[in-house]
This record gives structure tokens, C-alpha cells and sequence, in this order.
């Protein structure tokens, strides 16, 4: 409890008193008493300003000094409530408010809120949830800039403060009253995740496979040989696989505030669907709803075919929720204790060769560049820009600065030496049959399956255009989470972060069931966007697994595709697969459970 005072106290000091370099100086036209006053007496009003800055520009034209202001508004505010409703203080007021609450007044205010005599409220009430979920929307929304240490510090300290886990509650009983074992058993193993899954098909073309290569290895396999690798006993040592097993639902409940921490979660069954949508929800309604799926999903422990399954997910009542590409490692800390970087993704790998599709994107955009700006180059400088084996250019740090959050509006280049040694960390987690759709991504990838199975099928990035079926420029709402989507929470400027909307996670036919924030008017005003979706394939490779007899069907759609060579997998937990840059892969769970992947280049 004292930690808890003195941390509140420390935060809400620094927040009054912030430094001249720090940019939420800016807001208000460098006004620093207006500031303070918004802060302090009104932060909701403070979220309202910055939340509608955040709506209205793509992330990456959106001004620090919002994003400080988001952040810090929101602090004040979680400080606020506890202080009221936990610690039995009163929060700093405006003067209309404290004259109106008069003598008594708050006693009175005590009262109305289900304080106990001693001015202590139940630790189980609404305004813990509310704590939790101001603090996590400063992290999802904005990273939380300058704070990202003490949200955590604050969100620690609180845990400890109301005392030991108590599990997810609602999922608790839910399940419970499902199991046909005894309590004894159910207490002894009580599983995140549900044990139904989906067959496994039968592998055509498998994926060579490898036991824990050397470094030496597979830096030897990446440079000369260029083809996806299955890496079997190269993460065993993992707590997550063993001493913090993140199978276990009691440990989840302890890391994720007993399912009080938000986490976005993808609705619809792939982002490139009509109706898909993202939402951010409390981590224990996304187990409850979509992992074990309460309206009548749960498993009875056997396997369901495939397009049992799709019915199931095509209903109103049945979408799939997928936590897709988040950096929720950096968002929770204490998880990012439980793995470890694999040392092949210190290997310094090859760059995207000519034909690749992410070489030619980047050879696009370079030119692009090269033509706007050569009015202004000299031209033996602008015969070497020009050259197509120069690759690296200052678009690499306008690139960093947008976080990722959409490589369909990024410069991308590539990375020099130093920039290579921090992967992008994302994490996956969902029911069986969430699909990520055939699409490439801009990096090397290696793919760890923690808990669970997936199914991936990867296809050469020199398959001809006309196999593949790329898609183009599609049209999106700039109000839309998929168009402006909230950043992930690690915003280091050499490690750019990926939102669920990021390079392989965009749609242009995105809906939000629940929105983000609230979307500020302005932003409605604005005119839709066009996003080049290129890197990912029209044809749905889900349909065509449910349906493989309907041969002439899918090659009156899609000529050509069905003979493309492919290569394919079946990844189970502590196994990773390495994915070259630009190879096109589909990605579907057969399992619920969870993948960790660490993008490098």
C-alpha cells in the first residue's frame, strides 16, 4: 500500500513538473499553466483533446505532444481513481468542484461510491477494471510515451496491493461447469486454452526440417540457400515452455491482471473479409468468448473437420476473435521475461533480390522518391540514386518513425548493421481456424509456436504475378481503425512497432464492432484513402481447403494458381519456422494457442 502511495505521488510530481524538452510542453501554444490546469482539474477533457488529434491524422503525422498529452492525461486520471476509490484520498478538484461538494461533501462522495467506514472501497469494484483500462489504452493508443516504466510500475504495484490472482472469474465458472472432471483435477490442470482442434492435412511438399542448426548453419542456409526452415530443441529452455508454462490459465490470470488488461482483438474471419473489425477488450472476455467460446463452441476434446469449424465462425454467433501481430511483450513486461530471442535472428541476412516482391516495392518507391525530388539533384548524383543496387536512403528513418503501424503507407529501406540487431517482437494469440490470409511480409521472420499447432503453407516470392493474384490499391475510410490504427506499445525509434493493422494485417474492407475511441467528427469529414495492398493475395486459400473438390471453380477465379509450387508445415509447440523475406504464406491454426514471431533484417 505504501508503494502504491509513494509511486502515485512520484507520477502525479513528474506529470506537474515536466521537463523543457519534453514535448508535451507544445500543447496548448507552450501555455504550461493551461497544461496543468487541464491535467490536474479535468484530465477527461485532456483525453478528449488528444484522442481527437490521434483520429483525425495518420499516426505518423500526429504530433508528440499529443500523444504525451494522451498519456499523461491518462495517468492522472487511473491516479485519480485510485486514490478516491482504493486509497481513501480525495483527487485534486477544480474550485466549482470542491465548492459545491461543501462540508461532508466528501464523506458524502465516500458514501455514494460503496466506501466502507474506513473510506476504503471493495477491491473487486468497477473502478479497478476502469484503472487498468485508462492505463492500457495510454499503452495500445499511443505507447505511452516517456512512461512506459511507470504504467507498469503503477499497474505492479496496484496488483500487489489487492492481493493474491483470482483467475478469470466468469471463465472460471464457465468452464467448470463444462468439465467432466473432478475439482481436484480441474484445480490441479487448468488449461488456457480449450483441447479441441481440426485435423492436420496431409503434407504434399513438407518443409525440411532441422534439430537446433548451429549459428554458422543457418546463417549459411539464409545466404546460399533462401528457402523456409523448420528449427526443432532451439527454444526448449524457454520458460514459457516449461517453469512459466503460458498453457496454464492460472498464470495467464496472474500476468494479465486476473483478464483486466486490454489487449485489440481482430473480429472476422480475415482481415481482407467484408465486416471485419478490431476491437480492444479486456483480455479475460477475448478467452472467454473467443478462445473458449461460450455461445457453444467448447470442446469436447476431440477433433472437428474443417469445414465443421468454418460454419461454426461464418455465424453471427460464431466469429473468430484473433489478439493478431501485437507487441504485447512490451506491453506486459513480466511476459517478455518468458522467452528469448533466438540467436538466428542476430544473423545479418541477405537483402531482397531483384524480382522479390518487397525488392521491387521498395525499387518503386525509391524511384518514386528519386523522380519528385530530381529537380533539385544534381544529375551525376541522381544517376546513382537511381541505380537500383543503392537501396539505403533516409526514407529508412521516416520509416522508423511511423512505427510500422502500415507498410502500405511507409517508406521502407533497408536497415543497416546496427538496426539489424532488434527484432520486432509480435504476438499471436487465438482459437483453431484463425487464418491469416496468403500475404508477404518486408522481413525476415522466424515463427515460434509456444502452444498449439498451425498449418502454413509458404510459396515462392518468384511465383509469377499471375499465379499469385496480388491485390492493389484499395479504397479505406480514414476513420476506420484499419486506416489510422492504434500503435502497439514499444515506439523505440529503431524498432518500429506492429499494430494488428501493420504490413500483413491490412484490410481495406475493415468495420470496426467496437471502435477504438471515440472517432472525433472531423475525421468522418475527411475523404477515404487508398491503400496498396499488394502484399497480399487475392486468392482465399481457407476456401479453397474447405472445398477441394470444387477444382473448376477455383481456377475459373484464380487460372494458374492451383499448379503454383508451394512448400508447407505443420508447426507445433517449441518448433520455429524461418520464413525468408517475401515468401508468400498462409497461415492457418489448427490448435487454439499461441506464437511468438521475431521480425528482423
Amino acid at each position: 500500500m505504501s508503494l502504491l502511495k509513494a509511486i502515485i505521488t512520484s507520477a502525479l510530481s513528474a506529470i506537474l513538473s515536466p521537463s523543457p524538452d519534453d514535448p508535451i510542453c507544445e500543447c496548448f501554444d507552450n501555455d504550461s499553466a493551461k497544461l496543468c490546469a487541464v491535467l490536474t482539474s479535468t484530465p477527461d477533457e485532456a483525453l478528449r483533446i488528444a484522442d481527437g488529434k490521434l483520429r483525425v491524422f495518420p499516426f505518423k503525422d500526429v504530433k508528440d505532444c499529443w500523444r504525451r498529452l494522451y498519456t499523461d492525461a491518462s495517468i492522472v486520471k487511473a491516479c485519480n481513481l485510485v486514490k478516491e476509490n482504493f486509497l481513501g484520498l480525495s483527487s485534486n478538484k477544480s474550485s466549482s468542484e470542491s465548492e459545491n461538494e461543501g462540508v461532508g461533501g466528501k464523506d458524502k462522495q465516500r458514501e455514494s461510491k460503496g466506501a466502507d467506514t474506513n473510506g476504503i472501497n471493495k477491491l473487486d469494484g468497477p473502478w479497478l477494471s476502469s484503472v487498468v483500462h485508462t492505463l492500457d489504452r495510454a499503452l495500445i493508443m499511443t505507447g505511452g510515451p516517456r512512461r512506459e516504466a511507470l504504467i507498469e510500475s503503477l499497474l505492479s504495484a496496484l496488483q500487489d496491493a489487492v492481493g493474491p490472482s483470482k483467475g478469470f472469474p466468469s471463465l472460471d465458472a464457465h468452464t467448470e461447469e463444462e468439465s467432466p472432471h473432478s475439482p481436484k483435477r480441474r484445480r490441479v490442470s487448468r488449461p488456457l486454452f480449450p483441447p479441441d482442434s481440426v485435423p492436420s492435412p496431409r503434407l504434399e511438399c513438407p518443409i525440411p526440417r532441422v534439430s537446433a542448426p548451429s549459428f554458422e548453419q543457418f546463417a549459411k542456409h539464409i545466404r546460399d540457400i533462401r528457402t523456409p526452415l523448420v528449427i526443432t530443441d532451439a527454444v526448449d529452455h524457454w520458460p514459457a515452455l516449461s517453469s512459466r508454462p503460458w498453457s496454464s490459465r492460472d498464470y495467464w490470470a496472474r500476468r494479465m491482471f486476473d483478464g483486466k488488461r486490454l489487449v485489440p482483438v481482430e473480429v472476422g474471419r480475415s482481415y481482407t473479409d467484408e465486416g471485419w473489425g478490431q476491437r480492444i477488450m479486456p483480455f479475460g472476455d477475448f478467452v472467454k468468448d473467443y478462445i473458449w467460446r461460450r455461445d457453444g463452441g467448447e470442446s469436447n476434446g476431440g477433433h472437428k473437420a474443417a469445414e465443421d469449424v468454418a460454419s461454426e465462425r461464418s455465424t453471427s454467433h460464431g466469429q473468430t476473435g484473433y489478439l493478431a501481430q501485437h507487441d504485447l511483450l512490451s506491453q506486459i513486461p513480466a511476459l517478455r521475461n518468458d522467452i528469448c530471442i533466438p540467436d538466428y535472428c542476430y544473423t545479418r541476412p541477405p537483402e531482397p533480390e531483384t524480382g522479390n516482391p518487397v525488392y521491387e516495392k521498395k525499387l518503386r518507391e525509391q524511384q518514386a522518391k528519386e523522380k519528385n525530388d530530381q529537380t533539385s539533384v544534381p544529375g551525376d548524383l541522381r544517376d546513382t540514386m537511381l541505380n537500383p543496387q543503392i537501396m539505403h536512403s533516409s526514407a529508412q528513418d521516416t520509416t522508423r518513425d511511423s512505427k510500422l503501424h502500415s507498410d502500405n503507407d511507409d517508406e521502407d529501406s533497408m536497415d543497416d548493421e546496427e538496426d539489424a540487431s532488434e527484432p520486432i517482437i509480435n504476438t499471436w494469440i487465438g482459437p483453431s481456424w484463425t487464418i491469416s490470409p496468403l500475404h508477404h511480409d518486408p522481413y525476415h521472420n522466424i515463427l515460434v509456436q509456444v502452444v498449439g499447432a498451425k498449418y502454413i503453407r509458404l510459396y515462392s516470392p518468384h511465383t509469377p504475378a499471375s499465379h499469385i493474384y496480388p491485390r492493389g490499391m484499395e479504397i479505406v475510410n480514414p476513420s476506420s481503425p484499419t486506416s489510422n490504427p492504434s500503435p502497439s506499445s514499444n515506439h523505440n525509434k529503431n524498432k518500429p512497432a506492429a499494430s494488428p493493422s501493420s504490413p500483413s494485417r491490412t484490410s481495406a474492407n475493415a468495420t470496426s464492432p467496437v471502435p477504438w475511441t471515440q472517432t472525433d467528427q472531423a475525421s468522418q469529414q475527411q475523404p477515404k484513402q487508398a491503400i496498396d495492398m499488394s502484399n497480399t493475395s487475392q486468392v482465399d486459400i481457407a476456401a479453397i481447403e474447405i472445398s477441394p473438390a470444387e477444382y473448376e471453380t477455383w481456377e475459373s477465379l484464380w487460372p494458374g494458381f492451383l499448379e503454383a509450387e508451394y512448400v508447407e508445415t505443420v508447426l507445433r509447440e517449441g518448433e520455429c519456422l524461418y520464413i525468408p523475406v517475401g515468401w508468400w504464406h498462409y497461415v492457418r491454426g489448427l490448435q487454439a494457442g499461441v506464437s511468438v514471431s521475431f521480425w528482423w533484417e
